[in-house]
């Protein structure tokens, strides 16, 4: 059982002591407005703008508050601080909602039981940003990832060229290491470096391989040779170097043409943060050398 450092212990303590500092500020300024409306000649329209301002830098504040609380809490509670994190945005974006229209003197009984609120909320979940925010919540409810995980996603709405060469189908997906889950989007940090912004809606449709969440993964791919180079020896020099890295896998002959025949190599590799191209130049490294020492032999003339 994970235990919560005493420097969390302490910033918790402090966020709290603010958060409620701030609520009470809040309802006091509030409740300073109404009784004070007449000697300042305020008009109602202007005391319910004031007081919708008050909501929104006060749940400003708050929600800026409980995010560092939980950044900074992250590395130690693992993927339950990203689920926390997004219920906290959505509840104090609810919240916040509410109380500017409760400012504006929208009553809240009227906005959470009246129909049309139903209607508009059922309309505008088939838009793109609502359709978004629900998707959030299968997420974060289903969790196919945490904050953490490295993950490969693949979805029609980021398509790839197909390679002609190998001849072997590619899945087009992109891989990387979630950094966020917020309202809208999540975020992950490409295996190339780059920051990556993916919509909620188009997650929740994708199809998700979480490499954190297994022992190991299957790699495989191919290359041809002449058909002149001897196909035996180059496939048992395959399996020693298999074996000297330590990677269960073999190699087999898979096609063959007039001038060439192909050999696909494959492996499961404990490596799962391990790039693709990484796994194979450990493999081609060794393999490439002694496939042109064969090939300058089978090109010697004979005497």
């Amino acid at each position: 059982m994970q235990t919560i450092p005493p420097d969390f212990k302490k910033l918790g303590r402090q966020t709290w002591i603010l958060v409620l500092v701030l609520v009470l500020l809040g309802i006091a300024m509030a409740v300073g407005l109404d009784l004070s409306r007449q000697r300042l000649g305020l008009n109602k329209d202007y005391l319910h703008l004031i007081k919708a301002f008050i909501v929104l830098v006060v749940g400003g504040l708050i929600s800026y508050l409980l995010e560092r609380y939980l950044f900074r809490m992250a590395p130690s509670a693992g993927g339950r601080t990203s689920s926390l994190r997004f219920v906290v945005r959505l509840i104090l974006l609810l919240v916040v909602v509410l109380s500017v229209l409760a400012a504006f003197g929208v009553g809240l009984s009227s906005v959470v039981f009246g129909g049309a609120f139903f209607t508009v909320i059922i309309g505008l979940a088939g838009q793109t940003m609502f359709g978004n925010l629900i998707a959030g919540i299968g997420l974060v409810i289903f969790r196919p990832f945490d904050v953490g995980n490295h993950v490969t996603f693949v979805a029609w709405q980021y398509p790839m060229l197909m390679p002609s060469y190998p001849h072997d189908a590619l899945k087009p997906g992109y891989s990387g290491i979630v950094t966020d889950i917020n309202l809208m989007y999540t975020s992950i940090r490409s295996d190339q470096g780059l920051p990556m912004m993916i919509p909620n809606g188009i997650l929740i449709q994708a199809m998700i391989e979480n490499h954190s969440r297994s022992d190991g993964r299957r790699i495989r791919f191919r290359f041809d040779l002449p058909l002149v180079t001897p196909a035996e020896p180059v496939i048992d020099t395959i399996r020693q170097i298999l074996q000297g890295l330590n990677y269960q896998g073999d190699a087999l002959l898979v096609d063959v043409s007039p001038t060439s025949y192909s050999v696909a190599i494959s492996i499961n590799s404990p490596e799962t943060m391990a790039a693709d191209d990484s796994i194979r130049d450990q493999i081609l490294s060794q393999l490439v050398p002694y496939i042109n020492g064969l090939s300058s032999k089978i090109q010697e003339p004979i005497k």
